[in-house]
């Protein structure tokens, strides 16, 4: 079976959530479900949870694809763009970022 590009961000993403978990108390812990949601009131991240997800992911993307991205811009920051909603949504943002430097 062959990974394709949004498997391996997926795979780089569930990593990172990995290793965000292993500092989280387990009521903290984000399941690996795309319906997870990472900012909002049924979060259980805390702003520095999450700022250790962006963080980690932006290293295991660099890791895995050896691509260096920034996740932190105005989309993902911005309040109504929706991109911290759920990890689906995450996983998804990332993936534009990193078809956009593969396209440059």
């Amino acid at each position: 079976m062959t990974m394709t590009l949004r498997d391996d961000i997926i795979a780089a993403v569930y990593d990172a959530v990995d290793e965000v978990n292993e500092q989280l108390p387990r009521h903290q812990r984000l399941a690996k479900d795309p319906a997870t949601p990472l900012h909002g009131p049924a979060a259980t991240l805390d702003s520095l949870g999450l700022v250790n997800l962006i963080a980690a992911t932006q290293t295991k993307i660099e890791s895995a694809l050896g691509v260096r991205i920034s996740l932190v811009d105005g989309d993902l920051l911005a309040s109504g763009s929706g991109a911290l909603a759920t990890l689906e949504r995450f996983i998804t943002h990332v993936e534009t970022i990193v078809g956009r430097k593969n396209d440059a």
